[in-house]
């Protein structure tokens, strides 16, 4: 039999459908979900209800209401930012920048993180999650986890990240602490506690990894139609199609900023969960030292937590291309 394959085509003909693959990234993005998921259920529990968790917030929130310095400083001015104009307009950079593009579906999945996390913190607050005072030196007051401030903040950068393109580069580490100092900032001017920042962030992050798993699935499922029916499609100059074996790659840039992201979320997570596992026990609610300290620490988790969602959130969604190579291009 002659497989010999004809001048210009990518493959013998050979009766087999070419290997898509792409299955791994939607996987451990769903499985991110689920963590983050886990992660928002028991850091409910443990930060409203039970009288450690309520008092190590108490701690914190004093040490951050109490606080001055540069953090206090650059976290009030950038909670400061957090308004109905500066979101609006962060929203609708990134639709413009889907737009310019030509990426029309991707708005479903950015709008349906935007909406999906800003619902789950609305439910989350005034449904699920109810506070009372569970021991002395805790103040009485309403149910505030989430934050829907810092919810507001990071799914706007978000939404633009993800829109981004080339300029993710450039974006996603700004974003990271623009949603880190915003979150902060809630503690600094007295609208939130600890785990409320935390709690939403981890809400964000949740619905970014169910958005790069479910459009990663989509891409694999385009991908295998087009690899099933390479008669359809882009094809090449001289009619052939397009070799579909070769999977598109992150440009080294974005892997470059994704690593260092990585890097010092993790270096933060550490260094700041260290600090507050170290507090001495049980918690003087009253030592001013032990309350800035323990803000300065929580500082540190928030924007290692904030650097790591945003470099996995790199990592993990799905990298496309338009275009072929110049020789390949059809006019």
């Amino acid at each position: 039999m002659n497989t010999e394959t004809a001048p210009g085509s990518t493959a013998p003909d050979n009766g087999t459908t070419p290997r898509v693959g792409g299955v791994l990234r939607p996987l451990l993005s769903f499985l991110a979900a689920a963590v983050c998921a886990v992660a928002i259920v028991g850091l409910s529990r443990l930060a409203v209800g039970t009288a450690s968790g309520q008092r190590l917030d108490q701690l914190i929130f004093s040490g951050a209401t109490e606080h001055e310095g540069r953090l206090s400083t650059y976290a009030e001015i950038a909670v400061g930012t957090v308004s109905v104009p500066v979101v609006s307009a962060l929203l609708a950079l990134a639709v413009v920048l889907v737009l310019v593009r030509r990426r029309p579906g991707q708005l479903v999945g950015i709008a349906t993180l935007v909406l999906g996390a800003n619902l789950t913190t609305q439910v989350i607050k005034r449904l699920l999650v109810t506070r009372e005072a569970l021991g002395p030196g805790i103040d009485l007051t309403p149910n505030s986890f989430p934050s829907g401030h810092t919810t507001l903040a990071a799914t706007a950068i978000i939404a633009l990240v993800l829109a981004g393109g080339r300029s993710r580069v450039v974006l996603a580490p700004v974003g990271a602490v623009w949603t880190a100092a915003a979150g902060i900032g809630t503690l600094v001017v007295g609208w939130h506690r600890p785990s409320d920042v935390v709690g939403a962030i981890t809400v964000v992050a949740a619905w970014t990894f169910l958005i790069l798993a479910l459009e990663g699935m989509g891409v694999r499922r385009r991908r295998a139609r087009a690899a099933a029916r390479p008669d359809r499609g882009r094809r090449r100059r001289d009619g052939a199609p397009i070799d579909l074996s070769h999977r598109p790659r992150l440009p080294l840039a974005e892997r470059a900023v994704a690593v260092l992201l990585m890097v010092l979320g993790a270096a933060g997570l550490v260094v700041g969960g260290l600090g507050l596992a170290s507090l001495p026990r049980p918690l003087e609610l009253d030592d001013a030292a032990l309350q800035v300290s323990s803000f300065v620490d929580t500082a540190v988790l928030i924007g290692g937590g904030t650097a790591a969602w945003m470099a996995l959130t790199l990592l993990l969604r799905a990298p496309t291309s338009h275009r072929s190579p110049s020789a390949e291009r059809v006019p």
